[in-house]
């Protein structure tokens, strides 16, 4: 990808306008490499499955929601 910003022709633009181009394209190229090295969202959740069998409720659990949802 870095070469691409060699076979671009800015010389008509002024120089002000080429530096601000060349950094632009370089902040891109850094965010791209950024995004390639984060996790996915899915492999950083805490995966409930290892808890499985192991929680019991003790009573009526329909009774609980029911008094839960009638403190509001």
């Amino acid at each position: 990808m870095p070469t691409t910003a060699n076979h671009i022709d800015l010389s008509p633009l002024p120089p002000a306008s080429r530096r601000e181009l060349r950094d632009f394209y370089q902040f891109l190229l850094e965010r791209h490499a950024k995004m390639n090295k984060v996790k996915p969202a899915a492999a950083t959740r805490y995966h409930f499955a290892d808890l499985c069998g192991q929680l019991a409720w003790k009573g009526d659990a329909v009774a609980a929601q029911r008094s839960m949802r009638d403190e509001w």
